[in-house]
């Protein structure tokens, strides 16, 4: 079976954004070898790099130049900062650049991330476009701004730039998680703004009637190597997993080892709900960083005793890269 791969080429960032859930303090960087290892171990479908600013890795470049000699298709995740210092030449073999933007204007975008940001980013989504690479804008929803979705959605388009949306993780606090009523008070407003070209966010799929009966992507289609080199079912999870080492000696597929079975585990409070087939009890990362692990998500409307359905407008646009490769939604302004 085919992997999305996301690869932390290091934790180092030029930033220090207060939601993020990179390991502070020492700095981890995957080597080239061990990003040949694990296309070498694994059936690689594209390649997704994240978590910290991976231009800041030592072999940034020679990693890039071994992923397009493989033709796997790559796209990055980027606060400007990466695009700003990589040549055309090889900014243009990117399938896709993202760029964080988690406000839809400049002052609170700067305030956030810091003095300058948006300017930054600005000049690298017209680079891009002169090298011809698609760009997306990556949101986090937070409780800070999810009531601003639907502006930061209309920003994205008048930057002629899709939305990806992901959900805030209590990775290294839970300061700006979501409420139950802001989570879906963020989707509404999201969706009477802009078309959904993708959402494999398990709750927000089976109650928006997007059935895939799959769950989570997460451990499943989708495994994580992060700067550490441990092999993860998901970017977030907080459990000890398969090294990447021992997952190329053992040969065997990272879907058996014990943490990945886990996060494809459902709940058994969730087994007997209707919806089980699709949701599958919802997001297992938040669930252990909550100390919930045997409960259903804490943003599912039936926990919650409610029971109501989303109707967005679905987009006809062809799939994307990012489509379903992690719990994510796409829109399209």
């Amino acid at each position: 079976m085919q992997f999305s791969v996301g690869l932390g080429l290091t934790n180092a960032c030029n930033l220090e954004c207060a939601h993020c859930y990179r390991p502070r303090g020492q700095i981890y960087n995957l080597t080239l070898s061990q990003v040949q290892l694990i296309c070498d171990a694994v059936d690689v479908k594209s390649v997704g790099l994240g978590t910290g600013e991976n231009g800041l890795n030592p072999e940034f470049f020679e990693i890039i130049g071994f992923l397009r000699g493989r033709r796997i298709p790559v796209t990055l995740a980027s606060n400007g900062y990466t695009v700003q210092n990589t040549p055309d030449e090889i900014l243009a073999s990117f399938r896709e650049i993202e760029f964080s933007i988690d406000f839809p204007e400049e002052k609170e975008q700067d305030a956030f991330r810091g003095q300058g940001n948006w300017r930054r980013i600005l000049s690298g989504i017209e680079r891009c476009r002169r090298v011809g690479v698609a760009v997306s804008i990556l949101a986090v929803l937070m409780n800070i701004n999810h009531a601003q979705l639907g502006k930061l959605a209309k920003t994205a388009a008048s930057f002629g730039c899709n939305l990806r949306v992901n959900l805030f993780q209590p990775v290294q606090s839970g300061a700006y998680l979501p409420s139950y009523r802001q989570f879906w008070e963020a989707f509404r407003i999201l969706f009477d703004s802009a078309a959904v070209l993708s959402c494999s966010e398990p709750l927000v799929n089976t109650f928006c009637g997007m059935n895939t009966r799959h769950g989570s992507p997460c451990g499943r289609s989708s495994i994580r190597i992060t700067p550490l080199g441990e092999v993860l079912p998901c970017v977030y999870w907080p459990l000890r997993t398969v090294g990447l080492k021992e997952l190329v000696l053992s040969g065997e597929d990272p879907r058996d080892s014990a943490s990945f079975r886990e996060a494809q585990r459902i709940p058994e409070a969730c087994l007997a709900c209707e919806f089980v087939e699709n949701c599958r009890g919802g997001c297992r990362s938040r669930a252990w960083l909550l100390d919930r692990k045997d409960l259903p998500d804490i943003y599912c409307p039936k926990l919650n005793g409610e029971d109501f359905r989303l109707a967005p407008c679905i987009s006809s646009a062809d799939p994307l890269l990012r489509a379903g490769s992690i719990c994510t939604t796409i829109v399209r302004g």
